[in-house]
């Protein structure tokens, strides 16, 4: 009996988890999430991973904004606005979905993750700033 009331237990904890934390946050495929892009006039378009990661190649316009650094709640608190669209993605998606997830329960109301990230982008050869371009960073 105590191992059912346990399981059931869990299992409340991970569907109402999982539906508060997922308020807000939309993930796109590569297609969906460059076509919203390209319909803001300005994006907040956050890539989560590192700067190593960033300064290599990434998608043009995006801030590098590391989710595993500390400062990562201070940053996005400050440089992003609650009440745009936040458009955020990683390397595959899963960083970008954890970042996500973060931001809406900060209270972010609308966040479009890069579903299968900057991999998925790039197998549908969609642009990458890559380092060795003129105006690297």
């Amino acid at each position: 009996m105590k191992v059912i009331l346990k399981s059931v237990l869990v299992l409340a904890l991970i569907f109402f988890g999982c539906n508060v934390s997922a308020q807000g946050i939309s993930s796109f495929e590569p297609q969906k999430f460059r076509f919203a892009l390209s319909e803001d006039d300005k994006p907040q378009l956050i890539d989560v991973r590192t700067k190593a990661e960033f300064d290599a190649e990434h998608v043009k316009g995006a801030v590098n904004i590391d989710i595993n650094k500390k400062d990562f709640l201070q940053k996005v608190t400050k440089k992003l606005k609650k009440d745009k669209i936040v458009y955020v993605y990683c390397r595959t998606g899963m960083r970008s979905l954890r970042a996500a997830k973060i931001l809406s329960g900060l209270d972010f109301t609308r966040i479009y993750n890069l579903e299968g990230g900057l991999e998925a982008w790039k197998k549908q050869s969609y642009p990458v700033k890559k380092k060795h371009d003129k105006g690297n960073l």
